[in-house]
């Protein structure tokens, strides 16, 4: 089964926007006995352990440029959890970007842990917050915790304006990169905590290039313990979401922060979203958000977003997958991992006009299509960025 995983994923192009390649030496952690370990000084002999954890943990501060890094969590949906239970109380609202269509935010059921989701209005046709709309909702509601950021996502969203507002009442402002996590690394994007964010939380295998995982950075002391008594396990300091971090995966996540040119890596990325997208529209292939005022450019990260109704997508998601194509449901396409494999732009104009020629002629195969998508496969087999 292992096997046939390996063939599905490796032999594919993946267009997956949530996820990404490692390089071999980033995986060996994975594999090896930290993988079964744990850091608590309660252990002898986690000295070692515990130097891999801060050493980690400062390489996250001095990529991001943050006071304070926290790799405990272990998904971004725990850093996430982790900054709303510390940051807000039973029936709080919370402020988020709406989840799915019209919006992308991250679909966590808020009311599940007895906090009251507050939708931020959102425009389906520039792919957007409604800032004004948002604004006069926040002065009125005063929730005291904000997240931003989107899973489904082109743009950069309005931190500055957000965190003005939030901050004007008392509030805060958390901003959910799990997508973007890597383009903000690398200075693409946008720059949340200089751009008003209290905190910047999200996972480490997306757009960033490492295993499955979490972390949340902010450059204030009082938030990060604050949070930190709820994701970082200490014996008798009250209750925790995560008992055991994973060392491998912090190790592992080092590795990924100390060996990624991340400025070289996250320009690629966004000059390769833009190619497949421009390809695409040129090829008839509707794009969603490219009415949006004061963003110019088709995307600004590495999504791109065809405006395909939702009962089509994914009939067309398993059209692309037969040929060697992996999209997700929502017909997102994804360019991190083909851009840590070596795609240049010019590839990746013909890729997408490879992807139109398969959605525009769904009872034929373009002759050539096969082909040319095998030989770009057998090309881009190793991570070279």
């Amino acid at each position: 089964m292992l096997k046939q995983h390996e063939t599905s994923r490796l032999d594919s192009l993946n267009l997956i926007v949530s996820e990404n390649r490692m390089t071999e030496r980033a995986m060996r952690p994975l594999g090896s006995d930290i993988a079964q370990r744990y850091a608590a000084d309660f252990y002898h002999g986690t000295a070692a352990a515990q130097e891999i954890t801060e050493y980690a943990t400062n390489l996250a501060r001095e990529v991001f440029d943050a006071r304070y890094a926290n790799l405990s969590p272990i998904s971004g949906n725990m850093s996430l959890l982790a900054v709303v239970f510390a940051l807000s109380e039973v029936n709080d609202h919370v402020g988020r970007i709406p989840p799915f269509f019209p919006g992308g935010g991250y679909p966590l059921d808020y009311a599940v842990f007895d906090r009251q989701p507050l939708p931020l209005p959102f425009s389906d046709k520039n792919w957007q917050v409604d800032l004004d709309a948002a604004v006069s909702l926040l002065e009125k509601v005063q929730p005291p915790l904000v997240v931003l950021g989107s899973s489904i996502v082109t743009y950069p969203m309005p931190v500055r304006e957000i965190s003005e507002v939030v901050h004007a009442y008392g509030g805060l402002v958390a901003y959910d990169g799990s997508h973007s996590l890597g383009l903000i690394a690398g200075g693409q994007y946008q720059d949340p905590l200089r751009e008003g964010a209290d905190l910047l939380l999200g996972s480490t295998h997306k757009t960033f290039p490492g295993p499955q995982g979490g972390v949340i950075l902010t450059n204030n002391e009082e938030i990060h313990k604050r949070v930190e008594v709820l994701s970082n396990f200490r014996p008798l300091n009250g209750p925790t979401l995560i008992c055991n971090p994973h060392l491998a995966r912090i190790a592992s996540t080092g590795m990924v922060l100390e060996e990624t040119d991340w400025r070289h890596y996250a320009k690629r990325v966004v000059e390769n979203a833009r190619a497949i997208a421009a390809s695409l529209q040129e090829e008839g292939i509707p794009l969603r958000g490219v009415t949006a005022e004061n963003f110019p450019e088709l995307t600004y990260c590495h999504q791109v977003l065809p405006d395909i109704p939702l009962e089509d997508a994914r009939r067309l998601r398993d059209r692309l997958g037969r040929h060697g194509i992996n999209v997700d449901g929502f017909l997102r396409l994804g360019v991190s991992e083909i851009t840590r494999l070596g795609f240049t732009v010019e590839e990746c104009v013909e890729l997408g006009g490879l992807i139109a020629a398969l959605l525009a002629n769904e009872n034929e195969v373009p002759r050539g299509v096969d082909q040319r998508i095998q030989e770009l496969i057998e090309t881009h087999r190793e991570v070279v960025l």
